[in-house]
């Protein structure tokens, strides 16, 4: 999975430096695949990371119940103020949110690292592999879930693959840089951090708690297989692995300060998700045509506070879509179950689905280069990727489009695995509805949109006129190599990329428009 991570990362980072636009990941789709597939990956995006916000917000206030908070103060603390503090911070500008940003990934990187210090330590001690316990049980697969390894393998890759999601969120950020120079080290690294620093841990984890253990949830809250939750949460009241590593070893006080160190990753995590929620929302919203009054609706969301440029009702309409989520657990049951497992997996397919399209667009983009490659003279001379005038610049950019094919066919296998649950067991509308209710309602929209539109998908020819008018588009996106802050960044964008205001002609004239770019 770190493999897959890394070859989206790529692909998308070269993307980034080059054409660092707004909403960046639905532009790319757009351009080099399909403009109505692109209305749909934005939707998937949006809906990725506002139902991830208000899951995240749920799941520090179960990380609350270790200190036996009361649900009257659950819903208070993390259903209203935190949220709404949260949406405070992302309203102010993205000069504050950006400096909230740094120092809260500062101390989540911190936190992480010595949490997996502190595993390791724990994993040293002399009576550890004393006790029959942790790793030396081996890897053994659950018979209540399936039969043999390797569909046990299948059940753990889907789940894997979901801790990786987050590192294409520099692009959705890379409109809002000061230089393109900027976006490259991050772009870069992001894939290749997150893949250490999840080893890492993970191993530390393994190393200390058996798999066996009563309090781990069930894979997929029991309705891959059926089964209840028997775990006993009294002692500890949590079903963290670091938390029960640390109970084991007697060290109560400290995982209590883990405990609030964890929660303070999630609710960082949360407004990271609502940021890139609004910035996506606002990028599907501003090209929507305003013909009609649902059209006109939808467009008035992208509108941004001048004073900060923030989309502030793309923000607070993020904000309050999946707010009703944390709520629907108040009444318990299989039904309520059900509904928060398919919405919480949904959005995470949902992003491996945006994966895999980026990925597409990365390598329609490189044949389309190449097809074109005698055409690429003059002010097209940067996009000549053999040449020292391509500046975007990668790890693995001497492999392409390898990487990019890797990605492409990576998620496709992981999003295959995410029928396992019913492999050999009885197929239920519950673990179809997991794994696979997002692509199916993505498939309508893109089925909708077409008949409406009944556009073609973009043709990557050797026509060059087609692939100047759509580096010609992007191109505007391009940021100077000096300081812009981001409210005149967004200013100069949007008069380069309006319609042009035209003039009422005098009595008795003729006014002729004249089609200029790709607009």
């Amino acid at each position: 999975m770190g493999v897959i991570a890394i070859c989206v990362a790529e692909s998308l980072s070269e993307l980034t430096q080059l054409f660092p636009a707004p909403n960046a990941i639905v532009e790319y789709v757009r351009a080099f695949i399909d403009e109505d597939f692109g209305w749909v990956i934005g939707i998937a995006y949006w809906f990725t990371y506002s139902s991830i916000f208000a899951a995240q917000n749920l799941m520090a206030a179960n990380l609350a119940v270790y200190w036996g908070l009361k649900p009257v103060w659950q819903i208070i603390i993390f259903y209203f103020v935190t949220p709404g503090m949260i949406v405070g911070i992302n309203l102010v500008g993205v000069g504050t949110f950006g400096w909230v940003e740094a120092v809260g990934g500062i101390l989540k990187i911190v936190l992480v690292v010595g949490i997996t210090i502190v595993l390791y330590v724990m994993a040293g001690q002399e009576h550890h592999w004393s006790e029959g316990r942790k790793i030396q049980a081996g890897f053994v697969y659950n018979e209540k879930f399936t039969t043999n390894k390797y569909r046990a393998l299948a059940y753990v890759i889907p789940m894997v693959a979901f801790g990786f999601l987050g590192i294409e969120t520099v692009a959705v950020t890379a409109f809002e840089a000061r230089t393109s120079r900027s976006l490259r080290l991050p772009s870069q690294s992001i894939a290749y951090v997150t893949l250490l620093l999840y080893f890492l841990c993970l191993l530390g984890q393994c190393l200390n708690v058996p798999w066996t253990d009563s309090h781990l949830p069930l894979i997929y809250g029991g309705i891959g297989d059926g089964a209840t939750d028997t775990k006993d949460l009294r002692n500890p009241a949590s079903s963290s692995l670091t938390i029960l590593a640390l109970w084991a070893w007697g060290k109560k006080h400290l995982a209590g300060f883990l405990n609030g160190a964890m929660i303070f990753s999630v609710l960082s995590a949360s407004n990271t998700s609502l940021y890139v929620a609004s910035r996506t929302l606002y990028g599907v919203a501003r090209d929507v045509p305003t013909s009609n009054l649902l059209g006109r609706l939808i467009h008035g969301l992208s509108v941004v506070v001048p004073k900060t440029g923030v989309p502030a009702r793309a923000l607070v309409f993020s904000a309050l879509s999946f707010i009703w989520l944390p709520f629907v657990t108040l009444k318990g049951g299989y039904a309520v179950q059900y509904l928060i497992e398919i919405i919480q997996i949904s959005s995470s397919v949902s992003c491996l689905i945006v994966w895999a399209s980026v990925s597409f667009a990365y390598l329609r983009y490189y044949i389309w280069l190449k097809h074109c490659k005698k055409h690429l003279v003059g002010d097209y001379e940067q996009f000549r990727r053999s040449t020292g005038t391509y500046k975007p610049f990668t790890l693995l950019a001497f492999a392409q489009p390898l990487p990019a094919i890797i990605s492409i066919v990576g998620c496709l296998i992981v999003f295959a695995f995410c029928s396992a649950t019913w492999w050999d067991k009885e197929v239920t509308f519950s673990k179809v509805a997991i794994g696979y209710a997002a692509p199916l309602i993505l498939l309508v929209l893109f089925i909708i949109f077409k008949i409406i539109n009944r556009r073609l998908w973009i043709r990557t020819s050797d026509d060059f006129s087609s692939l100047s008018q759509t580096l010609d588009r992007l191109k505007w996106y391009k940021l100077d190599e000096v300081d812009m802050s981001p409210q005149r960044h967004h200013e100069e964008a949007t008069r380069v990329l309006s319609p042009p205001q035209v003039a009422s002609p005098p009595e008795g004239s003729t006014l002729e428009l004249v089609e200029i770019g790709p607009n």
